[in-house]
């Protein structure tokens, strides 16, 4: 298992300051314009909503906020899935790769939302050591995961360019396997 240095766990040097964060994408959700839809997906690290949020269709991930792993011993690779994934779509975002619908639009992030006024649907995370972070991005409508009924070589050919997009805003996509890319039928064959 690969250790990871221990850094401070106070606001100073931490998720709080983090770099590479977009300051104009950063909000404080407001819980009366919520409306949760449906819970999409739940794991250790997260829950998956679909929601209104001022009454636009949107998907809110929020992210557990136990305990801040810090860097690894190289101080390069961050241990802080909420960090990462906030990192990264600041990055995909100023680099244009969310408006050429190469991954979902990307809309805000908070560092700081409160569970308890959003309880139950947040009731999860309300023994976490901190507040949680969350991000809200683009609600796709009856996405289809690429697989062998689904599979076009046309499609491949999409997502390769949108690893590839991805990859030219400098983030490393981890992940690129096929139930990761999905079809978005109502979109001109839309391959995010």
């Amino acid at each position: 298992m690969p250790r990871h240095t221990s850094l401070p766990r106070g606001p100073e040097g931490t998720i709080y300051e983090a770099s590479g964060f977009n300051n104009n994408l950063r909000i404080e959700i407001n819980p009366t314009k919520i409306k949760f839809i449906k819970e999409l997906k739940t794991s250790e690290a997260l829950l998956i909503f679909h929601v209104n949020y001022d009454d636009m269709p949107r998907v809110l991930k929020v992210f557990h906020n136990n305990e801040d792993a810090g860097y690894a011993d190289d101080r390069v690779c961050d241990l802080n899935h909420a960090r990462c994934k906030i990192r990264a779509y600041c990055s995909l975002k100023r680099s244009g790769i969310c408006n050429g619908g190469y991954v979902p639009q990307f809309y805000e992030y908070t560092l700081s939302l409160r569970s308890t006024v959003l309880a139950p649907h947040l009731n999860a995370f309300q023994r976490d050591a901190g507040l949680s972070s969350a991000i809200l991005m683009e609600f796709l409508l009856n996405p289809l995961i690429v697989n062998c009924i689904t599979y076009s070589k046309e499609q491949m050919t999409k997502a390769v360019k949108g690893i590839q997009q991805i990859h030219s805003a400098l983030v490393e996509h981890n992940d690129p396997y096929l139930k990761n890319i999905m079809i978005v039928p109502d979109d001109s064959e839309r391959v995010v």
